[in-house]
């Protein structure tokens, strides 16, 4: 045994001996620059490509086993230009010997400096890394091992850190004509170690050509991974990025992200927590989850954008939006949950703050395909002539529509509509839209195909109700509208006001309509508007004429008395305490011919028609005193009691003229006075015979 003993500690001794000889000679005895022909004639067979060195190869053995050089270079493919496909400036590994003799590797930090990489892709799609990727595919089929037990306990390693600098990598995409220069690509990290948490800081510049543009980026964190390299915490994420150029705000931007990032390989799970982005005039901050990422990642997550000027924002992309209202647009916020599962996209709740409207709901992308979309939408107030253009914007629009020239629009602005599918609720508590003003809006809406129906559409509005329903058909070369809508209730004066600035007329009533028209400009309305109406109104008046006026001065200048007053203008007015009637709407001409009206004075009847293509009215309106007009026109105009006046209302829409025709009642007249004369004569009986016979000759 004692034999033995000595002769094992001689084997050790003699091992020793012959490590401590290899680590002083060979170096001495061994240069690997001797090797370099050789080196580069191997790369020549494999790749066709030439290699070269031009710093020396310096070798180490111990306490570490390493090589370090430079001035490498290897040269690009045929036909892809004489720059060198890449090329090392500095090039440094080392591995610590004695641990590898108890499966553990230590390596020293590695160092890369000065690395340029030239990536080209030529417009028949060959790229210049084409033929090292075949030349390392047949390597490794021809020299594909066989199957191998498994080694046993896994190698544990240690890295001292990774210093990267001054690297360079470019992109010529000459099939898409792109090219990118990522440079100054700089790294430094501390130990690499499993479960230890590593300090990292980098960062890089990015050009591109087109657009062209130059981005900037630092980042620094602490990184850690477990032994197996199945999870990493990333802790204390500081990511500033600064870039200008085409696309970007003027005089350039800066974004800076703070975040801290848990990732299980294994579970497929990335977690983004304490999210904070902020950039010029945006403030994002949230919680991301994202589940299952070996197969079909789903996200869930919540964010808040901090209150935003989304003016001061487009103006800093070039984009300048004008509103009527200056202030709107500048405070806008939000705060959402969001989730994806395979293609659905669901964003529940939601909440917007849009200067002095809340809004909230949900949104749900069921398929970004199509979309197809649902929503539940509530809103507290809006006022949407708020976020139209200022009038001066739209002065060139109005004039082209006035013209029938219809503005410039894309080539087919329906086709999204085409493939939309969209089932949406939504309440306003109060509306304002082209100065109407409505409360408790309800709507749903429906678009399947290219048709979109708004049904039902409810409101209040003018102390009435609103109900109604509209289809848009957008499955033709020109849309189609059709719209039926009940107003009931409705202070109608107030309502014309707002709508078109005036209160020509005033009362209580209803109005219904079923109308339709090909086109969605003014001038196709107009051409295209076709249907019927009818409406009822008590208790008002129109304004502009003053038909007891008008009999006054018919009165007067028949009975030879003063004509006197005013029938027309501003102040004047008709009052009546009912009117109805109807009317049938072909190709922008309206045909009324049942206007009927009562007053304590008048009857009125009317018939004529609008002709909104050339914007102008022709209409009769028949009136009838029903009693005395003594304190308002006389015991002249007294006379013309029954007798039917007709007035022509003629001209534009916008200001028509108001012509009584008084040859009818002259002939009313003569007849009356005629049959007067008689009666004195000759008597009662005698009057009503020659008066029948009177009536013939004029007419009546």
């Amino acid at each position: 045994m004692g034999k033995l003993i000595k002769w094992l500690f001689g084997l050790v001794l003699l091992l020793v001996v012959l490590v401590v000889a290899a680590v002083v000679i060979l170096p001495m005895v061994v240069d690997p620059n001797d090797y370099k022909e050789e080196i580069v004639q191997v790369v020549k067979e494999q790749t066709g490509r030439d290699l070269e060195i031009s710093k020396t190869l310096d070798l180490s053995v111990f306490p570490w086993l390493g090589l370090e050089t430079g001035g490498v270079s290897l040269s690009n493919r045929e036909g892809f230009g004489d720059k060198p496909f890449a090329r090392i400036e500095e090039l440094g590994l080392k591995v610590k010997l004695m641990p590898l003799l108890s499966n553990r590797l230590e390596v020293d930090t590695l160092v890369l400096k000065g690395l340029d990489l030239n990536l080209i892709r030529q417009a028949d799609g060959q790229t210049n890394w084409d033929d090292l990727a075949a030349a390392d595919e047949q390597q490794a089929q021809a020299e594909k091992p066989a199957a191998q037990k498994d080694s046993g306990a896994p190698v544990e390693f240690q890295v001292a850190g990774v210093e990267l600098a001054d690297t360079a990598i470019s992109w010529d995409d000459r099939q898409a004509g792109q090219r990118y220069v990522l440079r100054d690509v700089n790294l430094v990290t501390g130990s690499l170690e499993p479960g230890a948490s590593v300090p990292v800081k980098g960062g890089f510049a990015l050009s591109s050509a087109q657009p062209q543009l130059e981005l900037v980026t630092e980042l620094q964190a602490e990184i850690q991974a477990d032994r197996e390299f199945n999870q990493y915490q990333i802790s204390g994420l500081q990511l500033n990025l600064q870039g200008e150029g085409e696309g970007l705000p003027e005089g350039g931007m800066n974004v800076d992200v703070v975040a801290d990032i848990d990732m299980d390989l294994v579970k497929g799970l990335l977690k983004v927590a304490g999210l904070s982005i902020e950039g010029p005039e945006v403030s994002l901050n949230g919680d991301i989850e994202v589940a299952d990422l070996n197969a079909s990642p789903r996200v869930n997550g919540a964010l808040q954008l901090g209150e935003t000027n989304l003016k001061k924002v487009a103006a800093l992309f070039g984009t300048a939006i004008e509103t009527t209202d200056a202030q709107a647009l500048t405070r806008v916020s939000a705060d959402l949950q969001m989730t994806h599962d395979g293609k659905a996209l669901k964003v529940d709740p939601l909440t917007i703050k849009l200067d002095d409207s809340n809004i909230k709901g949900y949104v749900h992308v069921l398929d970004p395909a199509g979309p197809v979309l649902r929503s539940d939408i509530e809103i507290d107030s809006l006022n949407i002539d708020r976020y139209l253009p200022p009038p001066a914007e739209s002065e060139q629009a109005q004039a082209q529509a006035a013209a029938g020239e219809p503005a410039a629009a894309a080539a087919d602005p329906f086709s999204a509509l085409r493939k939309l599918d969209l089932v949406a609720d939504a309440r306003i508590g109060t509306l304002v839209v082209n100065k109407l003003n409505m409360q408790d809006i309800r709507v749903k809406v429906v678009s399947k195909d290219g048709v979109l129906k708004a049904k039902p559409i409810g409101a209040r509005l003018y102390q009435g109700e609103f109900d109604g329903e509209t289809t848009l058909d957008a499955r033709g070369k020109q849309p189609k509208l059709h719209a039926r809508n009940d107003l009931t209730g409705i202070q109608i004066g107030p309502l014309l006001n707002d709508l078109v600035g005036h209160d020509r007329l005033l009362g209580t009533g209803a109005v219904h309509f079923d109308l339709r028209t090909v086109g969605l400009s003014e001038p196709e309305i107009r051409r295209s508007l076709s249907g019927n109406a009818r409406f009822d109104f008590q208790n008002g008046a129109y304004k502009g004429v003053n038909l007891a006026a008008l009999i006054r001065q018919a009165g007067g200048l028949l009975g030879g008395g003063a004509a006197g007053g005013s029938a027309t203008g501003a102040e004047a007015q008709t009052d009546f305490s009912e009117m109805s009637g109807s009317a049938t709407i072909s190709n922008g001409l309206i045909t009324n011919n049942d206007l009927k009206a009562k007053s304590p004075l008048l009857r009125l009847d009317g018939k004529g028609k609008v002709n909104l293509q050339k914007d102008t009215i022709d209409y009769t309106v028949t009136t009838t005193l029903v009693s005395s007009l003594e304190g308002q026109g006389g015991k002249e105009a007294d006379k013309l009691t029954g007798v039917p006046i007709p007035v022509r209302i003629k001209g534009p829409l916008s200001d028509p003229s108001y012509a009584p025709d008084l040859s009818e009642a002259a002939k009313a007249k003569v007849q009356e006075k005629v049959q007067e004369e008689i009666e004195k004569q000759v008597g009662d009986k005698a009057g009503d015979i020659l008066g029948d016979k009177l009536k013939g000759l004029f007419g009546n």
